[in-house]
């Protein structure tokens, strides 16, 4: 008898950059994390590729627009939760618009901070992912897994 493989979720993460600040929300009402400071993110759809749904989630839950080609690669972590998760973690300082919470239901706060006073409570794998963009690399270098026992 074979062990089933994996089928876990993919996710992209959104690492908006300026001025040695970077965009955080705190997120509301989901069931997860709620009240903690995350990034902009969400699940990759069925025939997206990883930076296109970066660039749409980006602009679903805050407006801000970036062009797939300006998304640089920083980490991937490969977590358990009560699912199995792959994320994906991709930063530019190259977008256009104000950001502004379009999800009030899934988020209640929208603020770029220094990178060096980021609010809390932070996410704490979000935390490693900042770490990463700051060249601060975990263990294994841009990869990162939790929740394993």
């Amino acid at each position: 008898m074979t062990t089933p493989q994996q089928r876990p979720f993919l996710a992209s993460y959104c690492m908006i950059r300026a001025n040695g600040t970077i965009l955080v929300q705190r997120r509301f009402n989901t069931g997860y994390l709620d009240g903690q400071w995350a990034l902009p993110s969400g699940h990759v759809r069925d025939g997206e590729d990883a930076l296109a749904a970066a660039s749409r989630e980006l602009c679903e839950e805050t407006s801000l627009v970036v062009q797939p080609d300006d998304w640089r690669f920083v980490c991937a972590m490969h977590r358990r939760t009560d699912r199995t998760i792959v994320d994906l973690f991709f930063t530019t300082d190259r977008f256009s618009g104000t950001p502004r919470i379009c999800e009030p239901d899934k988020c209640d706060g929208l603020a770029f901070f220094p990178m060096n006073a980021l609010p809390q409570p932070l996410a704490g794998y979000i935390g490693v992912a900042i770490d990463c963009l700051n060249g601060l690399s975990p263990r294994h270098g841009a990869y990162h897994s939790e929740g394993w026992a």
